[in-house]
């Protein structure tokens, strides 16, 4: 819980809106590793949108690559912060 309170809760706040999608669409696609296609349709974007958020997060590392067209978080439980912050958003 401090490390939601303390680390996660300022990361995902800090975020613009845009990367804020960009992460929730992660989650919403429901894989550890995302395809960066999929988060492009989950946010209805094409992929030279796509490509400026998925390297804003990796600078700021919160994503990381994990293989050709794939990304994962970074950040261990950050999975699940996003997903109740959706839950959240939608309450």
């Amino acid at each position: 819980s401090d490390l939601y309170r303390n680390v996660y809760y300022k990361v995902y706040h800090e975020m613009t809106e845009k990367e804020r999608q960009f992460v929730q669409a992660m989650v919403k696609v429901g894989h550890p590793k995302v395809k960066a296609q999929e988060i492009g349709h989950q946010m209805g974007q094409k992929p030279g949108y796509i490509s400026v958020y998925r390297r804003k997060l990796i600078d700021d590392q919160i994503i990381m690559p994990a293989s050709y067209g794939y990304v994962q978080f970074m950040l261990p439980f950050f999975y699940r912060f996003v997903e109740e912050q959706i839950m959240f958003d939608e309450f």
